[in-house]
């Protein structure tokens, strides 16, 4: 392994529908930076604090980009859930009236995005950076 770490599209290409693909990549300079800043990096550390850094935001982008996928297959009705209400977005369905069928689909698609965004009202960046100090001093202090 080598000292080296990726940040923004290099470490994880997304797709828009989030709007988050930038904010990961200020939050993963953010996080690698207060661990390259800890008073326990050194030169001896320095592969433990950017492992550390993989450990903490790889998994948090990931989510991030595969709920942006997701959210893409929500808004254009391709998830398998919702696929019957797209049929007039392909020139099938044109002029039919909504039925309390589609309304509950629709409710259901409402639902599902509100969920998709939970993460971005409930996680705080801070929460991230403190798990990883911590688990840097961790992961020294067994050295």
């Amino acid at each position: 392994s080598s000292p080296v770490a990726f940040l923004g599209d290099a470490a994880h290409a997304m797709t828009p529908h989030q709007g988050s693909g930038a904010g990961q990549a200020i939050e993963n300079a953010y996080i690698l930076g207060a661990l390259l800043a800890h008073p326990l990096t050194t030169r001896e550390t320095l592969q433990l604090a950017l492992s550390t850094y993989e450990m903490v935001r790889l998994p948090h982008a990931n989510g991030v980009m595969e709920r942006s996928r997701g959210n893409g297959r929500l808004y254009e009705f391709a998830e398998p859930r919702f696929a019957e209400l797209g049929l007039g977005s392909k020139g099938q369905g044109h002029g039919r009236i909504c039925t309390d069928a589609d309304k509950g689909q629709l409710r259901g698609l409402g639902q599902a995005i509100h969920e998709a965004w939970r993460w971005a009202w409930e996680t705080d960046i801070e929460d991230d950076r403190k798990r990883a100090a911590q688990l840097l001093e961790e992961r020294v202090r067994a050295c």
